[in-house]
């Protein structure tokens, strides 16, 4: 059975086990923008989508080593821009920087895909270098459990953008879309068998 027969065009869970009945339109003072690594898009396991679908006004751009997203780079000259990612490293550390309200708006910028991919993305985009970051160094455990390598300490995107909505006390948002995940991965978990039909890395 091929990817596309199985594979929900709405919200890339396979059809029958998928999200599309569950009503979510978000509102916040942030915006989300993911930078996807390019494996994301076909992977039934990425939360990414789940930000995308609750936040209308969520940007997504294609991570490529050889092409920068010349658009969002443009972008970033209108918004505070905030890298979330670990500290970790020494490098990382030094670029921490407490989230502030301006005049600007504010974007926080995930990068979308596993542990691996994402510390890739940041050491081959040099355009993410001036960007100060967020660490958010969660004391609760994620909950996500669908992939065999995913990193102990670190949260799947949908949980990053939860606990960002709390730094900036959207707290009612935070919940809804807290509720939506748990959704998502009890319609992953009903479909567990059919969902790895699909490569999910």
């Amino acid at each position: 059975m091929s990817k596309n027969t199985i594979q929900c065009d709405q919200c890339g869970l396979v059809k029958g086990h998928c999200l599309c009945d569950y009503d979510i339109d978000l509102e916040a003072t942030v915006e989300f923008w993911l930078l996807t690594h390019e494996n994301e898009f076909s992977r039934t396991n990425n939360t990414g989508r789940l930000i995308e679908n609750a936040f209308k006004s969520t940007r997504t751009f294609c991570w490529s080593r050889t092409e920068p997203p010349l658009e969002m780079i443009d972008l970033m000259k209108e918004y505070d821009v905030y890298l979330v990612f670990s500290d970790d490293r020494e490098e990382e550390k030094e670029k921490v920087k407490d989230y502030k309200v301006s005049n600007k708006k504010t974007a926080f910028l995930l990068l979308d895909g596993t542990w691996k991919e994402a510390r890739k993305m940041l050491r081959k985009s040099p355009y993410l270098d001036s960007l100060p970051i967020v660490a958010l160094n969660p004391k609760d455990v994620s909950s996500y459990d669908l992939r065999r390598n995913h990193d102990e300490g670190h949260l799947c995107t949908v949980e990053v953008a939860i606990a960002l909505l709390d730094l900036v006390d959207a707290k009612s948002q935070a919940s809804a879309l807290t509720e939506y995940f748990k959704y998502f991965m009890t319609r992953y978990h009903d479909g567990q068998y059919e969902h790895k039909e699909v490569k999910n890395d």
